[in-house]
């Protein structure tokens, strides 16, 4: 730079392009995109899936449906009765476990109208992955979240 002509462009340009990098450098944010983690977010929203599929075999079949884990055999259960099964699931990864938390596995229902029985959370882990599922009363809406 000469002390009667200012900036040049390319010292302009040079100094704008290092400002943008450095203001665009918190804005990325490294995606952990193994296939272990994706296929755990798959399974998660596949069990969300299924939670409404009771919900609306007890709307069509105008009887309560209940939802029951085994983490032993390693099946997820939509039944009409305890032997009247609707539909058994067998987990989709060797490392998947439910666990309740205010909600109890055994007390996951849904009446006739499609109302769940009861509220609450229970907490499915998938190896090191972890997600929160809520049942809400009323609307019996059901949600999750990735811990």
């Amino acid at each position: 730079m000469n002390s009667n002509q200012g900036y040049t462009l390319i010292e302009l340009l040079i100094t704008l392009s290092i400002l943008t990098i450095i203001l665009l450098i918190p804005t990325f944010k490294p995606t952990d995109s193994s296939p272990v983690n994706h296929e755990a977010d798959l399974i998660a929203q596949q069990i969300k899936e299924q939670i409404i599929l009771a919900q609306h075999v007890a709307i069509a079949n105008g009887r309560r449906v209940f939802i029951r884990t085994d983490n032993d055999t390693k099946q997820f259960f939509i039944r009409f009765h305890n032997f009247d099964d609707y539909l058994i699931i067998p987990y989709q990864h060797p490392d998947m476990l439910f666990e309740s938390q205010t909600l109890s596995l055994s007390s996951i229902y849904f009446h006739t109208n499609g109302h769940p029985g009861a509220s609450g959370t229970f907490r499915l882990r998938i190896g090191l992955n972890s997600y929160r599922f809520t049942i809400y009363i009323g609307k019996g809406m059901v949600s999750y979240t990735k811990m």
